[in-house]
């Protein structure tokens, strides 16, 4: 019971008796005297066995059953073709947009978007007030809002 609380609290999981069950059961399997400190090896049997968990969790895994490898989960961080396709028509869209703008609006609203140059930066390039700039950048983005949501 000690054991099992004490994997408990480091898991914060209801798998903990699954662990320690397994942990047990991999200390019998040794031989006698090879382990010194059997709790200390059966609680970190337990930890790392819920490590093991949490990385499969975390990405796609593969569970072995005898020779057989059968996929459980298997996340592929790629997005789908789906995504890809809507995701570069979105992309055509905000070009398309960009287009529309009047040629001083795009070229501060790139300057600064892309570019990632300041304001006062902008002034300057452009021979113009940070006012403007300001003016310029917010119209710009007040259009490609409504754009993008046609």
């Amino acid at each position: 019971m000690r054991l099992r609380r004490r994997i408990r609290t480091f898991t914060h999981r209801d798998d903990a008796e699954d662990h320690l069950q397994t942990a047990l059961a991999n200390y019998y399997e040794r031989s006698q005297g090879q382990v010194t400190h059997p709790e200390a090896y059966i609680a970190r049997s337990a930890f790392n066995l819920h490590l093991n968990d949490l990385k499969k969790a975390a990405s796609g895994t593969l569970s072995t059953t005898g020779d057989q490898e059968q996929i459980l989960e298997l996340r592929d961080p790629a997005p789908s073709q789906e995504e890809a396709y809507a995701a570069s028509q979105r992309m055509a869209r905000f070009h398309e947009g960009c287009r529309q703008l009047p040629e001083r609006t795009r070229q501060a609203f790139l300057l600064n978007r892309v570019e990632k140059m300041k304001y006062r930066e902008i002034a300057v390039a452009l021979g113009i007030s940070e006012s403007s700039v300001e003016k310029h950048i917010a119209k710009a983005l007040v259009f490609l809002s409504s754009w993008m949501d046609q």
